[in-house]
């Protein structure tokens, strides 16, 4: 099968975005085969299609039909390239986007080194307080749930110096209480560092560079903590993201994310 792709950066959270039409019964193995290491190589696979919104300029369902801020920020760079947008300007894009109930808008600012990104963030549909187990110990950690995408925060310090080992253990433990796609973000609330661990059951386990919906997860969590509107940067392996929750009236009516996205490659794959 031969497949036109863009491979982007948004933060490092490398991206490969499907320009071939594609049944949506094919893209979980595609984006398996096309992440391969053997592949283009890549954290996360995006199908991008037609919309049925006439005011969208394209639709974008995830591999998983989760929604990813980064994805989106992808996307509308790449609509912006086509376009050869002029250094500085800045342009607004609606995008439709799997997870995302609403036409999703992105503005977009073309740089020297790529592009400026912000995406307005669906807004979760709970957060609370939910109890695992790993072995006969008990974790009681906030859970943030979007559409088709859940988002466990754990305090570093609790798990220590083997948090990592800790996470990819629990993604397996605890993955029936999950959605198909779902993280586990390991924050240290000091340093405002992040490391997002990411799993798409059946396809993919990463431990991902940049992560839209976890920078957003973790901003909510703030704000639920503040009563308050925050704006928090989360500096992760690939950078930093920058999450805005607006809180008015004691409930949250806005979620932004603003994060770099770069074009690094396009072309045929193979598989």
């Amino acid at each position: 099968m031969e497949i036109d792709f863009i491979k982007t950066s948004p933060t490092e959270n490398m991206t490969i975005l499907v320009e071939t039409p594609l049944s949506e019964e094919q893209h979980l193995e595609v984006a398996e085969k096309l992440m391969a290491y053997n592949s283009i190589y890549g954290e996360q696979v995006g199908f991008i299609q037609e919309p049925k919104n006439k005011h969208a300029a394209k639709a974008l369902r995830m591999m998983a039909g989760e929604f990813c801020g980064n994805a989106t920020l992808s996307l509308a760079a790449c609509l912006m390239e086509q376009k050869q947008l002029p250094l500085n300007a800045t342009e607004t894009v609606l995008l439709e986007v799997s997870g995302a109930k609403n036409l999703v808008s992105c503005e977009i600012q073309k740089i020297e080194s790529g592009y400026l990104g912000k995406v307005d963030m669906p807004l979760p549909f709970s957060v609370d307080w939910e109890t695992f187990f790993i072995g006969s110990k008990a974790f009681t950690l906030p859970v943030v749930r979007f559409e088709g995408i859940a988002h466990i925060i754990v305090e570093r310090k609790l798990w220590g110096e083997n948090a990592r080992m800790k996470a990819e253990q629990a993604s397996s433990l605890w993955a029936d209480s999950m959605p198909d796609a779902f993280g586990i973000l390991l924050w240290d609330g000091e340093t405002r560092e992040l490391e997002p661990l990411i799993c798409v059951k059946g396809t993919s386990l990463i431990w991902e560079r940049g992560c839209g919906s976890g920078t957003s997860a973790i901003g909510i969590f703030l704000a639920i903590q503040a009563r308050s509107t925050v704006s928090v940067d989360c500096n992760q392996p690939g950078g930093t993201m920058g999450v805005q929750v607006v809180m008015t009236d004691g409930k949250m009516t806005a979620l932004q994310i603003t994060g770099h996205v770069s074009i690094v490659a396009k072309g045929k794959a193979y598989i």
